[in-house]
């Protein structure tokens, strides 16, 4: 679905640009304009991001990025 409408970005990039290592919302927003033009996307996207940031994070509790796979 897309989000920004202005830079043509979807919920799809907003959830790997987080998946490839983005911090927060300020950091999808430096990476891929969103929300940067209109703003009426930010609620959106800023959502988005928090959703997949903390699905994230509630996997590193089950999967440590340190745990090496034999």
């Amino acid at each position: 679905m897309y989000v920004c409408l202005c830079k043509g970005i979807t919920d799809s990039d907003l959830q790997r640009c987080v998946d490839a290592g983005a911090r927060d919302f300020t950091d999808v927003q430096s990476q891929l304009g969103v929300s940067t033009q209109c703003g009426s996307c930010e609620c959106l996207a800023s959502d988005i991001v928090q959703s997949r940031l903390a699905e994230r994070d509630r996997a590193s509790l089950f999967y440590p990025a340190d745990l090496a796979v034999a």
